[in-house]
């Protein structure tokens, strides 16, 4: 009896190739540029790192800022939720991946990780995490949303909870939030995190 070939549907196969590249790329500069101003950007352009997290942008703005970004060679990643002018729900998403071509989205819902995957972008799910309490309930939300990649804010918080994630979920996790100096990305990395998302342009190296 003849064998086929079982292949993944086509964007499914397309997220896993450009969550392969982020995370080759981030292996050689384990850094994500988070951009709040359009005038930060030209330092994050002319940086090294790998990809670019707009956290603040006016929606009208978005096009020619990601375009920017991907003519540097880097991915470029939308906060969803923070974004003005821009739908917070599946719609939102549509139009970041259809009409901007975004490679990836940010949010804190786990309804729109799905909406991600549907659109063929990588889905990086921020959790905001203030004591102990929240942490069982957010880490079921994670297992059932299944993003491509978490984030974990603020940073100090991660030392305190990765082995609790990591027993939990298998996901790639970035660390943002007040991190700011060396010391802690490199403590980040240390404890296996992907890498980190910082404003801190002296960080973009």
């Amino acid at each position: 009896m003849a064998t086929r070939t079982i292949v993944p549907p086509a964007h499914v196969r397309r997220v896993d190739v450009s969550v392969t590249r982020l995370n080759e790329a981030f292996g050689r500069v384990p850094v994500a540029a988070v951009i709040r101003r359009a005038e930060d950007l030209p330092r994050a352009l002319a940086s090294q790192v790998p990809a670019v997290f707009f956290l603040r942008a006016p929606a009208f703005h978005l096009g020619p800022l990601v375009w920017a970004v991907q003519a540097r060679g880097k991915l470029a990643f939308v906060h969803v939720d923070l974004i003005a002018g821009l739908g917070k729900d599946r719609a939102g998403v549509t139009f970041l991946a259809r009409e901007i071509g975004v490679n990836g989205i940010i949010t804190s819902h786990s309804g729109l990780v799905a909406a991600a995957r549907a659109e063929r972008v990588i889905a990086v799910q921020r959790l905001l995490l203030y004591d102990d309490l929240g942490l069982p309930s957010a880490l079921s939300a994670l297992d059932h949303a299944r993003p491509d990649i978490v984030e974990i804010l603020p940073g100090m918080i991660f030392p305190l909870v990765v082995d609790q994630i990591r027993a939990r979920l298998s996901l790639p996790m970035i660390v943002g939030g007040f991190v700011r100096e060396p010391a802690q990305r490199d403590a980040a990395l240390e404890r296996g995190a992907l890498a980190i998302s910082t404003s801190s342009a002296e960080l973009w190296r």
